[in-house]
Formats: structure tokens, C-alpha cells, sequence
């Protein structure tokens, strides 16, 4: 609530104190007028009856000085808060209490890159990477030796059509292979990528337990001098932590558990 809402308010509520106040005036005026003229008229009445008179109209004079009590304050309230302005206004706001959340941080790059699974995954990747190649590139020698050879013959000889056949079917082969090999290649991949970002995952959920941490936050440092353009824009439009100073850092912890890991 700023401060001229509150100001509102305060107004508000003297007037409805003010309003209280004079209707319990009125309704005491009201009763000692009647109690008068019921003594007046009836000077033999109860002893009784009189004790309970003067007990209500005790009770009302009480109220109406609760009343005016408040109607003072409210005023010494409004009073403060026009000569204090903002200084009041933050006395009023409610304090927010608690030392703040725990977050840490992990590098999920440097996980993959320096866990265990990371570097067996990477070297068998290498090695089969190079064992496609040498594949491709012996069947594209083939593939070139023939079509040399194919130049050397006669278009209308029959020897051209059956090596010309034998050509366009290497050559078919040739990209069915690269094709099936760059899908296996990605294919095997994802899975790997996927089975151990759930071990992070579950690893750092285990780890935020433990130690009573509220946030696990991602944080990728960028390497400029081996970034491209379009890595460095990559990197921009992902990275969503830019400072965390202070914060634990569990990623070679989740490295670690990860490596213990049958």
C-alpha cells in the first residue's frame, strides 16, 4: 500500500470513528433523558431498576471513550504519516522475514566432458567415426577407378552399360550409407546424452536433499576463443545464469557420484 492509500485509509476510518462516536452520543443523550423522566415520573420505582440504568449508561460512557481513544490515535497516525511521508509508509509494510534460498550451481558440459561414461563414450565414438570413414572413403575410390574406366569405353558398347550399371549402383550404395551411418551416429547419441542427463538430474536432486538446497541451477561458462558466431549466439540465447558469486558449486560432486557409478 503506497502512501497516499494509506492516507486514504486513515481518513476513512476517522470518519467512521467520528460517526460511531456521535451516534453513542446521541443514544446516551437518549438514555439520560429517558432515565431522567422515568425517575421524574416514577421516583418510586425499584432500587433494582435504577442500579441496572446506571450500569448500562456506565457501560455506553465506556465505549464512548474507547471510542474517542481511537479517534485520537487514528488522528496521531494521520498526523505522522503527512509529516513523515515515505519513512511512515516503509514503517507500515510488513517485514519479510527468512535468510533467503540456497542455490548451487552445476556445469552440465563439464560433467559430460570429464565424467567417465563421458571420455569411454567419446573415445568408442572416435574409433567408430574413423572405421565409417575408412569405409566410405575405400567404396568412393572404388566408385572414382570406375568411373575412369567408364570413359575409356564406348556409350554404345556393351561393356559400358554393365559397368555403367555397376557405377550408378556403387554410387546409390555409397550415399544409402552415409545417410544410414549419420542417423545411427545421432541416433546413438541422443540415448547416450539422455541416459546421462537423467543420472545428473537425479544425482543433483540427491545432492539439493542433503544438503537442504531450494535451487539447482545450470550454469555454462562460454569459451570465446573457440566460439563461432553462431555458437557464441547459441550460447547467448541458452545461458540464463550470467553471475553466481557466492553459490555452491556441485558439479564435481555430480561428477564423482556419477563415476562411482556401475
Amino acid at each position: 500500500m503506497n502512501t497516499q492509500q494509506t492516507i486514504k485509509e486513515l481518513y476513512r476510518k476517522v470518519r467512521v470513528m467520528k460517526s460511531k462516536n456521535i451516534v453513542l452520543t446521541l443514544v446516551v443523550c437518549v438514555i439520560v433523558l429517558a432515565m431522567v423522566g422515568y425517575n421524574y415520573c416514577y421516583s418510586k420505582g425499584s432500587d433494582k431498576q435504577t442500579q441496572k440504568n446506571a450500569t448500562e449508561l456506565e457501560g455506553i460512557n465506556l465505549k464512548v471513550e474507547m471510542l474517542t481513544k481511537e479517534v485520537e490515535d487514528l488522528k496521531t497516525d494521520l498526523n505522522a504519516l503527512k509529516s513523515g511521508g515515505k519513512d511512515y509508509a516503509k514503517q507500515t509494510e510488513p517485514k519479510q522475514s527468512g535468510a533467503g534460498l540456497k542455490v548451487a550451481v552445476v556445469s552440465i558440459p563439464k560433467i559430460f566432458q570429464g565424467c567417465k561414461k563421458g571420455i569411454s563414450y567419446k573415445k568408442e565414438a572416435i574409433a567408430e567415426q574413423d572405421r565409417i570413414v575408412a569405409e566410405l572413403d575405400k567404396l568412393s575410390k572404388e566408385i572414382e577407378a570406375e568411373r575412369a574406366g567408364l570413359k575409356t569405353l564406348k556409350e554404345d558398347s556393351s561393356d559400358y552399360m554393365v559397368l555403367a550399371k555397376g557405377l550408378f549402383e556403387k554410387q546409390a550404395n555409397y550415399q544409402a550409407r552415409q545417410e544410414f551411418y549419420k542417423q545411427q551416429m545421432e541416433l546413438k547419441d541422443k540415448l547416450w546424452t539422455k541416459e546421462i542427463y537423467q543420472d545428473i538430474l537425479r544425482i543433483a536432486s540427491e545432492i539439493a536433499k542433503e544438503k537442504g538446497l531450494d535451487l539447482v541451477i545450470r550454469e555454462d561458462g562460454v569459451d570465446f576463443s573457440e566460439t563461432n558466431s553462431s555458437e557464441l549466439g547459441l550460447a547467448m540465447r541458452v545461458q540464463k545464469v550470467l553471475y553466481s558469486g557466492g553459490c555452491l558449486d556441485v558439479t564435481d560432486e555430480i561428477t564423482a557420484r556419477l563415476d562411482a557409478e556401475k
